[in-house]
């Protein structure tokens, strides 16, 4: 169990964040504090706040930087033999960006920071805690640890360390009543992401902040109760979670698509290429194929379409049918949009559906024989529902297109073959369409 009244706790990287917040609440708690960071200012700030705010208690400040030998002996000689109660390990910083172009030794000093410090700084005081059979470490890891983090290799890394380490300890300790808690919180507004020294918000991954006090409530909550891992959030925790149900090469994917930079270079998790000769002219299969509210008659995967936008006059050699419409392809209902109809050489529309933005591009060209034609489609795919199902739903997509051109190779084929009955009976028939 962790005594908290009149007992006293170390806390690193108190000067702002999460240490801040967690500085104040042990005071509260009627701990006495030794608080450390790199900016003394800062440092000296929280010092006289919790002063103010909990007047019974002690607060002494240590300004060092962690990431030196003779930064952490400063913090442990201030300590002397005094018996720590608890432990909060949250100094560390990270970095951001291809590891082959990140600075050597800010790394270094991060690797120091964040795995160093915390290793050097439980083997100093967990031995006393484990004799008094009292006491705790609250180490903050955070949820990249639980996936590899492209483009951030090392802090994800370190936090995945940290994590392990937590784990292990917590495992050795709790037969002696002392807490060992790995607390992973996600993205949060602590002012980690402006030291980041880039600029991340563009990211998946950084695009939202979640708010620290939630984050302090949650990482307390759970060192009472001596769990060894506390993951603040729902969001947090489903993607953490996903790290089990996921092949490591498909995690890694994932991640390094969410916190890619701009401007590195990129695939679509999906991007499907099918071709089929058709058995008809380009005209034949331009107008079938842009016929979209006659697709379920040819079309297996389509099981309706519902026109949203009426046709409009042709110009500039556009197609003058449905610009909008929605139809259902298994599993999504997709809203589309004719983006580009130029007859009869290219058709393309971009589709939308909960989780996934499709983009397809149709060409037409005579084939060889003078009485066929070549179709191509080129489709990508991106959003949730392809990162996740990569390789499954890639296979899926070349296959229902497949099955695509064979319906309307049948269609063509129909079409021809009714032309041809009616004009040998004496009457001529322009096919344009087949219902």
């Amino acid at each position: 169990m962790i005594r908290y009244q009149d007992r006293w706790a170390v806390v690193t990287g108190a000067s702002s964040g999460l240490g801040r917040g967690l500085a104040a609440r042990l005071a509260d708690r009627g701990m006495s504090l030794v608080l450390t960071g790199r900016n003394e200012a800062r440092l000296n700030e929280v010092a006289d706040q919790i002063r103010h705010a909990a007047p019974r208690v002690e607060v002494e400040t240590v300004a060092t930087d962690l990431s030196t030998t003779s930064g952490l002996s400063a913090l442990i000689d201030h300590v002397g033999d005094r018996p720590i109660e608890v432990l909060v390990s949250n100094a560390g910083f990270g970095s951001y960006g291809p590891f082959a172009e990140a600075d050597a030794d800010r790394e270094a000093d991060e690797i120091a920071v964040d795995v160093s410090a915390v290793v050097t700084l439980a083997r100093t005081f967990l031995p006393g805690m484990l004799a008094r059979g009292s006491g705790g470490i609250l180490n903050v890891a955070s949820a990249i640890a639980f996936q590899p983090a492209p483009y951030q290799a090392v802090y994800g890394a370190s936090k995945a360390f940290v994590l392990s380490f937590s784990e292990a300890l917590w495992a050795e300790a709790r037969a002696a009543g002392v807490a060992v808690t790995a607390l992973c919180p996600g993205p949060t507004r602590t002012g980690f992401v402006g030291a980041l020294g880039a600029e991340v918000g563009h990211t998946a991954i950084y695009s939202r902040l979640a708010e620290p006090e939630p984050v302090i409530e949650a990482g307390l909550r759970g060192f009472d109760k001596g769990r060894a891992v506390v993951i603040p959030g729902l969001r947090t925790k489903l993607i953490a979670s996903s790290s089990r149900f996921m092949p490591r090469e498909w995690l890694t994917r994932v991640a390094a698509r969410l916190l890619r930079p701009v401007g590195a270079a990129s695939r679509p998790p999906i991007e499907v290429r099918n071709e089929a000769v058709i058995p008809a002219s380009v005209e034949r299969v331009w107008d079938l194929l842009t016929d979209v509210e006659r697709w379920p008659s040819w079309y297996r995967a389509c099981r309706w379409v519902r026109i949203e936008a009426p046709g409009r006059a042709a110009s500039a050699g556009q197609w003058p049918g449905a610009v909008s419409f929605r139809w259902k392809a298994h599993p999504v209902v997709l809203h589309s949009t004719v983006v580009a109809s130029y007859r009869p050489t290219t058709f393309a529309i971009v589709a939308d559906g909960r989780g996934v933005h499709a983009e397809r591009t149709f060409t037409f060209r005579p084939a060889p024989d003078g009485r066929s034609t070549v179709v191509v489609s080129h489709e990508i795919q991106v959003g949730l529902l392809p990162r996740l199902g990569r390789v499954f739903l890639a296979r899926r997509l070349h296959a229902a297109n497949q099955a695509m051109f064979d319906d309307l190779a049948r269609a063509a084929s129909q079409a021809a073959a009714t032309t041809t009955s009616r004009s040998e009976g004496g009457s001529t028939l322009r096919v344009s369409a087949v219902n």
